[in-house]
């Protein structure tokens, strides 16, 4: 495990699934987004999320790292009840990275500073070595030559693989993708999918809520479809996709593929 302990003393368990959800729940005031998602994800497992605008997925991927709080229900990442008052919730998060639709990169910040900045304050890790590990990042997502480049010069597909290398450069135990290519233009997704292709052949967990059919279908090894706050089918991504059982399924996909 690349996580710390807990300064509470609870700590994460090699043999416990990388993610497990109980029961589930979030409103937002009197509209309930999640109704009861159950599930688990397995550690090296790619799970896709599918699902039309409004069925929850973004609210289910941020709940996993506690960007929304859950009205009810249980999470547990690597055997370790995060939301237990006792938990630390940054210690967490550190083994959880996050890739949004939007770069969020700072503006003022070269790439290179944007992947060493928490590395050295959420870390604590010296200028030089968070320097290493993020040349080390640049270079895995193909991007080893802008590191003194800022967000204003690079294309959408290249700020959302800097994203994605300043995620690694925290050492996640695991990654959720919230929707990573649904900013980019379309000759530009190529090069963020094939980043994500090679993290799961590396074997790093992933939750990754997708519209990218083809990728859940190559990639995945679960695929989930989502609708009104419910997983309503949940099953190999090959199967699903060529043969949703479940009516509303078959009606999402009938217009998507």
């Amino acid at each position: 495990m690349t996580g710390d302990p807990t300064p509470s003393g609870i700590e994460p368990r090699a043999d416990a699934p990388a993610i497990e959800i109980i029961d589930l729940h979030k409103s937002f005031g009197d509209h309930e987004v999640l109704k009861g998602i159950s599930l688990t994800v397995q550690t090296g497992e790619v799970v896709c999320v599918i699902g039309p605008s409004g069925s929850g997925k973004s609210t289910l991927l941020r709940s996993v790292n506690l960007l929304e709080e859950p009205t009810s229900g249980t999470i547990l990442v690597e055997g370790v009840d995060i939301l237990d008052p006792e938990v630390d919730v940054d210690r967490i998060r550190t083994r959880i990275g996050m890739v949004f639709q939007q770069f969020n990169l700072f503006p003022h910040m070269t790439v290179l500073g944007n992947l060493c900045l928490a590395q050295q304050r959420v870390l604590g890790r010296g200028r030089k070595e968070a320097e290493q590990v993020a040349r080390e990042n640049l270079a895995k997502v193909g991007l080893a030559d802008r590191e003194g480049a800022y967000p204003a010069h690079l294309s959408g597909g290249q700020q959302q693989r800097v994203a994605i290398a300043r995620s690694l450069s925290m050492n996640p135990d695991m990654m959720l993708f919230d929707e990573p290519t649904s900013a980019l233009d379309p000759e530009l997704v190529g090069d963020v999918l094939e980043v994500m292709r090679t993290l799961a052949n590396e074997g790093m967990t992933m939750m990754v809520v997708t519209h990218e059919m083809g990728f859940a279908r190559e990639v995945g090894d679960r695929l989930i479809f989502m609708d009104d706050g419910l997983v309503v089918e949940d099953g190999d991504p090959r199967e699903v996709l060529a043969n949703p059982q479940e009516p509303r399924t078959q009606a999402f996909l009938s217009k998507v593929l």
